[in-house]
């Protein structure tokens, strides 16, 4: 089972957006195309057919299908420079 962590911060910064968007949660997946695909996390109003659901701190995220088949776990953390950073492991 793919685990989720987020850290303080970061949690706060996806309650803030989800309540600014009027969302039902925020969904990671896999963007871009090419040799250029990089992972995107923006808030959702529903959740897509495959999507792994995760609640943390009151927080719904869900996880594109492939990445949790192909992960153990997903790191999200803020960093004030960079923003929201998403590390698997």
């Amino acid at each position: 089972m793919i685990e989720l962590l987020i850290d303080d911060t970061a949690l706060e910064l996806i309650r803030k957006e989800l309540i600014k968007e009027n969302a039902f949660a925020m969904r990671i997946f896999i963007g871009g195309g090419g040799c250029c695909k990089h992972f995107e996390i923006i808030p959702v109003k529903k959740a897509l057919s495959g999507d792994i659901t995760f609640m943390q701190g009151g927080i719904r995220i869900l996880v594109e299908k492939e990445i949790a088949q192909n992960s153990s776990g997903i790191r999200i953390k803020y960093d004030k420079h960079k923003g929201l950073l998403i590390d698997l492991t």
